[in-house]
């Protein structure tokens, strides 16, 4: 046990880091890229491909790397199904995106993101090399390995995403925005080699159907509450554009990534050494118990002075981050604090139930959210349409 408090302890400064070096690389080369060689509106292009991913990943993953980390035992046989699970899932997923290819280009008047979206799906197939002794590493809970690799793979994104960018502007002007799709394509490339180099593991010839019935029970609960999530915490956003159209949108999505955005990044950390945490052999009640209130008193610490200084700064940073958005913005992104505030645990319960084998529960919980937010997002647009998007923040307070 005490090998473990230090393995999680030192696990969260390693997410920490690696987390925080990725999002800092990954706005610098954005940043660059659009003042240098791309217009908003190819990055507009990107944005869209890149919306897509978190679907795609949902379907052509089915929840297997979860299901490694949780149901794997190291058997390599068991390991084995479930890769082949994934590798199945997301070949089809790429079969389907090359056919629906071209219609996503035609239905967003840009053919190009048809290609951009076949590239992401692409990449998920091939992220299938490290799916197995990432997981391990994530079970033994060697973040630190794991984040040494994931510093140098954030590298080599970034610097292919300038190279590949610089060389369309300069010759090759179709594969400006290609820098979006190419850059990560490296990234699990390199990420691939790292992970297999600290953890060597090769799969069998072998495919269990007890194995993959229970995996695949497990991990589509999974994902599909990862999938709810997702719905659930874009319905906003189709709400106030219905409603109060595309500037309200822009406005409401700036005041939003300022707080609850900055709030997800950070209790992601917390989730991500959370989970393989709560999925050690041997875990007890009372241990399970220890680490729910280890884990939301360390989210805690980081996320309430964090949401206090934006709470207090929120007219400040949004008239220095953004331009003019007015003072609806401000007391939309003061709302969304609160909200903040109230969301510390609700990271932290579904990796403790995802841990705990109680995937079906972690369902049910991203299920219900899903069928209160959406509608009580609408019924606040419909009974204070003159409060505009502040009535769909207040609305995320109350429930």
């Amino acid at each position: 046990m005490a090998d473990d408090d230090r393995s999680i302890r030192r696990g969260t400064a390693w997410v920490s880091l690696a987390s925080g070096l990725s999002g800092v690389l990954d706005l610098i080369t954005t940043v660059t890229c659009l003042w240098l060689w791309l217009s908003p509106a190819e990055l507009g292009i990107a944005t869209l491909a890149g919306a897509m991913l978190p679907v795609l990943e949902r379907f052509a993953g089915l929840g297997m790397t979860a299901a490694m980390v949780r149901q794997g035992d190291g058997d390599r046989r068991a390991l084995s199904t479930m890769l082949w699970i994934g590798v199945a899932a997301s070949a089809v997923v790429l079969v389907v995106v090359i056919g629906l290819g071209p219609w996503i280009g035609d239905v967003f008047g840009a053919p190009i993101l048809g290609s951009l979206v076949i590239g992401c799906a692409i990449k998920l197939v091939l992220q299938n090399a490290h799916a197995v002794p990432e997981a391990l590493l994530r079970r033994d809970l060697q973040f630190d390995a794991l984040t040494r690799v994931r510093i140098v793979a954030s590298f080599a994104d970034a610097i292919t995403k300038l190279v590949v960018a610089y060389w369309g502007a300069h010759g090759a002007p179709e594969l400006r925005v290609w820098c979006f799709v190419i850059g990560p394509m490296v990234n699990g490339v390199v990420r691939s080699i790292g992970v297999l180099r600290y953890r060597p593991w090769w799969p069998a010839l072998a495919f269990d159907r007890a194995v993959a019935r229970s995996a695949l029970r497990y991990g589509v609960q999974v994902a599909g509450g990862e999938l709810l999530y997702f719905i659930y915490t874009n319905a906003d956003y189709l709400v106030i554009g219905r409603v109060w159209g595309d500037a309200a949108v822009g406005a409401y999505r700036l005041a939003y990534e300022l707080v609850l955005d900055v709030v997800r990044l950070i209790s992601l950390v917390t989730a991500e050494v959370a989970f393989p945490a709560f999925a050690r052999p041997g875990m007890d009640r009372a241990r399970a118990g220890e680490l729910l209130i280890r884990f939301t008193r360390q989210n805690a610490i980081a996320l309430v002075p964090v949401v206090v200084f934006l709470a207090v700064a929120a007219d400040d940073l949004l008239a220095v981050l953004y331009p003019p958005l007015g003072p609806a913005a401000t007391t939309a992104a003061r709302i969304l604090c609160v909200v903040g505030g109230l969301r510390m645990i609700s990271f932290v319960l579904p990796a403790m139930l995802a841990g705990l084998g109680h995937a079906a529960d972690s369902l049910i919980y991203h299920a219900l959210a899903a069928l209160l937010l959406p509608p009580a997002f609408a019924v606040a647009a419909w009974a204070w349409p003159d409060a505009g998007y502040v009535a769909v923040a207040w609305a995320w307070a109350a429930v």
